[in-house]
């Protein structure tokens, strides 16, 4: 090996070192144990179609909505403002967790081409030169 293939090599073997850690962390954080909930929290905007309601006049009636998928079918719960912020939280879960398993699948990614790339720079010649 040439001096710069030894330095590009021991670079290479810190990018593992540094990838392993960060694989590790993601690891660590995708190990938590909240309940989590697919779906979708917001905030809707309506009218109710009455009369003289005010949202006739512009004040349109505003809840939070928790949006499901089931049977390929998207339903769309009415949130209480102080009893469901549980389920909020679950839905923030969720998206945490989806966050750190993409994270997780990239790093790991990272890590096999940082392995095939030191594989490479370790591979011994044939005699011929190739």
């Amino acid at each position: 090996m040439t001096p710069r293939e030894r330095q590009r090599a021991s670079q290479l073997r810190l990018d593992l070192q540094r990838g392993q850690k960060k694989l590790g962390v993601i690891l660590q954080r995708l190990q938590g144990s909240s309940a989590m909930m697919r779906g979708s929290v917001y905030q809707r905007a309506r009218r109710c179609g009455k009369a003289r309601c005010r949202c006739v006049v512009g004040e349109v009636h505003r809840d939070r909505v928790l949006a499901l998928r089931r049977a390929g079918k998207v339903l769309v719960r009415r949130l209480d403002p102080v009893g469901d912020a549980a389920m909020e939280a679950a839905v923030r879960a969720w998206r945490f967790f989806e966050n750190d398993r993409l994270e997780a699948v990239r790093a790991c990614r990272g890590l096999m081409e940082t392995v095939r790339r030191l594989g490479r720079l370790r591979e011994v010649k044939g005699g011929d030169g190739r």
